[in-house]
């Protein structure tokens, strides 16, 4: 039941965002069309989320991991190698955003301040294990952990690539990704050219967030 009103409030708060930000203002004007939680004072509106606005993006994030899995639709494409499946869901990913551009640069500006650092590494790590997860991936041990971690510096870099530009399509952003799959393969191992590709994404993530503040 409570899972289901975070995902309510936070669903009708994305209307708000755009001129609001992710803020308790946009949170509480949500309210007003949630039903249940109409008479909720705004202190019992914040404990909701754990007093967090971070909270309301990682609800925001579950709900694009869900779409992308709806679809990718695993019955489809369960003959594709590792690899393709990987790739296929990416691209899915950013078909579950394609109606949220300017809620997403939102989102990675709030994300991007210093004490929302860790929550904010959780939720790209969490979207990346759902992604391995959906691949049927059961390895363990640091195997696990680096898998991760590589698809992660892919996955937002890919991100990165097609928010760059307001227009950019999906389509347009296929290549860039062929190409950083291309650069880590080897998704098991923490190679030099995986480690450029996680640090050149972070440089990239910090240049969207600046566009932002101007």
């Amino acid at each position: 039941m409570e899972n289901n009103l975070k995902k309510n409030l936070m669903t009708q708060m994305l209307d708000h965002v755009p001129d609001l930000g992710w803020t308790w203002d946009a949170l509480y004007r949500a309210v007003k069309t949630t039903k249940k939680a109409k008479s909720s004072n705004k202190e019992e509106l914040q404990t909701i989320f754990d007093n967090k606005i971070s909270n309301i993006i990682g609800t925001f994030n579950d709900k694009l991991d869900e779409d992308m899995h709806v679809i990718f639709n695993t019955e489809n494409n369960k003959d594709l190698g590792t690899t393709d499946t990987i790739k296929a869901l990416i691209l899915s990913r950013l078909k579950a955003s394609a109606n949220y551009k300017s809620v997403i640069k939102t989102s990675l500006f709030f994300m991007a301040q210093p004490r929302n650092a860790y929550d904010a590494f959780n939720q790209l790590m969490k979207t990346s294990n759902r992604i391995w997860e959906i691949a049927g991936d059961t390895s363990s041990g640091g195997t696990f952990y680096s898998k991760r971690l590589i698809l992660s510096g892919v996955y937002s870099s890919t991100l990165v690539h097609w928010l760059a530009k307001k227009n950019r399509s999906i389509g347009e952003s296929e290549g860039f990704l062929d190409r950083r799959l291309e650069d880590v393969k080897n998704f098991g191992k923490l190679s030099k050219q995986s480690i450029e590709v996680f640090e050149k994404t972070k440089r990239d993530l910090g240049s969207i967030v600046t566009k932002n503040k101007r």
